[in-house]
């Protein structure tokens, strides 16, 4: 079982042995899956490897009193995300599988990266659970029942969750998405 979120960010901060892995393992998901819908399955790898390099190495730059550690790595993998970008020829080639490049299904699959970038920085500082059931909504594509089994929280909770948190994202990125 992972540590809780304010664990790993106060090992961090204190430079701890094992942190960097338990940072890895609770967001290392979120950094590779942006990276993957940013630059493609192909270099979201190397994209992802430098954001926790560069992280570690700057971990000294990291405040706690100025967000979650989610959310720090979010804003780093969005560095990391347009050094690649810049990195490429201008001729580079566009990846040919379009899924590569935006989630599957779900509200936010019309965003451009920086946006959806955004909101998924956003959602780390909001925290679980609203963030979880709003990615298993609106990444995953699962239906409020599904959610609610899997989060083991009742069906009008998860509804609650996600209403309040979609309107509490609307209010933060400034528009009617």
């Amino acid at each position: 079982m992972t540590a809780p979120d304010d664990a790993i960010a106060a090992a961090w901060v204190r430079g701890e042995e094992g942190a960097l892995e338990q940072a890895y393992h609770r967001w290392g998901g979120l950094v590779h899956g942006l990276a993957r819908r940013a630059v493609g399955a192909d270099s979201a790898d190397d994209v992802s490897q430098q954001v926790f390099v560069s992280a570690w190495r700057g971990r000294a730059t990291y405040d706690p009193s100025q967000g979650p550690l989610g959310a720090w790595l979010v804003g780093i993998t969005r560095r990391r995300i347009a050094d690649h970008l810049r990195a490429r020829p201008r001729l580079a080639e566009v990846p040919a599988d379009p899924a590569t490049l935006e989630p599957e299904r779900g509200e936010w699959s019309e965003m451009d990266r920086d946006d959806l970038l955004a909101v998924y920085e956003e959602l780390e500082r909001i925290g679980d659970p609203q963030r979880r059931i709003v990615l298993l909504a609106h990444v995953q594509g699962l239906t409020h029942p599904e959610i609610a089994e899997l989060v083991q929280l009742p069906l009008g909770t998860v509804k609650s969750h996600l209403t309040r948190t979609i309107a509490r994202l609307r209010t933060r990125m400034g528009g009617d998405r």
